[in-house]
């Protein structure tokens, strides 16, 4: 594998963990919004405005890798954005028009706080909410035909219907997958934020409702993954390469090229999800004579645990989807090439090759400057989630 995909793996690991808890976030901070004044529960509300901050921080930091991936691909691919960004322009757009409204949404949602009347308050909220699903919505799109280009339409100049990309079958899975997934690993992730409080301090009774609410929600959601995980799988079918690079080294293949192996990266992501499953029942299950670890120091750090491994399961899902189609940029590229009348033939060909890296991109002194870039990012974002989570006086 090239250092380019290397570069953008390791920002795009960062961002997509970052987007995952904030869809969580901007789903749970309006409901509390809504609950605690309805309840009269300035405790809850304060739990709110925390959880807010702690996703204005984790939306920031989402966006500057997010920026940064964006660089490194227009940088070192410029051929495949070029080709990518024309045919695909109706799914970025809703992307891009669900971030612009996201971010209006969190500015007016944080400054409208006891300025707006409740019912704009709650109605910013609810836009907050429906943006987070929006934004993925469209970036699923474009994922979904890098699987297999449906709606793709060779005329004088190449185009896409747009009803036949929504209808490709790999895209309702991978969008619900990733969509439950998020919300699983933010609600472990406020079960986290609020059990590494417990383990310090006794949780008000606000928090530890909100805790058990989130573990509770975390271990339906994790149960519909199951079901999610394995339509995505058998929708994969119709991605005969991506399918046999994951499951041909465990005895089930289709009739097309392998081109790598990454049985082994499934292999641990089903480890995740059974540590997630193994820490929430320890957690969630009453023990003998009605008893449970709960709120307990044992059921504080199995709960950290869960919410750990749902991070990496994030992680490694995206990295799986992404690597099983190396070192194509459409994965059923393979397939399709020889069908391809010239000049698309030629033009796509070595568009999509992951390995046709811009010359320019590839000077040693350009590679060490984006080398130092990225330990300078991540270094900041290394501070930012200390002085955020761990730093005296920042939020818990």
């Amino acid at each position: 594998m090239n250092a380019p995909v290397l570069f953008m793996a390791l920002v795009f690991g960062v961002h997509i963990v970052a987007v995952n808890i904030g869809i969580a976030l901007s789903t749970i901070v309006p409901l509390l919004v809504k609950r605690s004044r309805a309840l009269g529960d300035k405790g809850l509300e304060g739990v709110a405005r925390s959880l807010f901050k702690v996703y204005a921080a984790t939306y920031g930091l989402a966006g500057v890798m997010g920026t940064a991936f964006t660089v490194f691909l227009a940088s070192f691919y410029p051929e495949f954005v070029g080709v990518a960004g024309n045919l695909t322009m109706v799914p970025f757009g809703i992307s891009i028009v669900s971030i612009m409204l996201h971010f209006f949404a969190i500015v007016a949602f944080w400054y409208g706080w006891d300025r707006f009347s409740p019912k704009v308050h709650e109605a910013v909220g609810w836009l907050l909410a429906a943006t987070a699903y929006t934004i993925p919505l469209g970036f699923r799109a474009v994922f979904a035909f890098l699987n297999t280009p449906a709606g793709l339409v060779l005329g004088e100049k190449p185009s896409l219907n747009v009803v036949q990309a929504l209808l490709n079958p790999t895209f309702p899975p991978l969008y619900l997958k990733s969509v439950v997934g998020a919300l699983v690993a933010g609600f472990l992730f406020v079960a986290a934020v609020l059990a590494f409080k417990g383990l310090r301090t006794a949780l008000t009774d606000a928090e530890r409702g909100l805790y058990v609410f989130s573990l509770r929600y975390a271990s339906m959601l994790l149960f519909a993954m199951m079901f999610l995980g394995a339509w995505y799988a058998v929708s994969l079918v119709n991605v005969p390469v991506k399918f046999n690079n994951i499951f041909a080294p465990l005895g089930a293949s289709l009739p097309a090229p392998t081109t790598s192996n990454y049985a082994w990266l499934f292999l641990v992501k089903m480890v995740l999800v059974a540590v997630q499953g193994a820490a929430l029942l320890l957690v969630l299950l009453p023990r003998g004579k009605g008893e449970s670890l709960l709120e307990s120091p044992a059921g504080y750090k199995a709960t950290i645990t869960a919410a750990v491994a749902a991070a990496l399961t994030v992680l490694t899902g995206e990295y799986l989807n992404a690597f099983s189609q190396y070192p194509f940029f459409v994965a059923n590229a393979p397939l399709i090439a020889d069908k391809l009348p010239e000049p698309y033939r030629t033009i796509l060909t070595r568009a999509l090759n992951l390995e046709n890296v811009s010359p320019l991109a590839q000077d040693p002194a350009l590679y060490a400057a984006t080398v130092l870039g990225v330990l300078v990012l991540f270094a900041a974002a290394g501070y930012m989630i200390y002085v955020v989570f761990f730093k005296k006086g920042g939020e818990e």
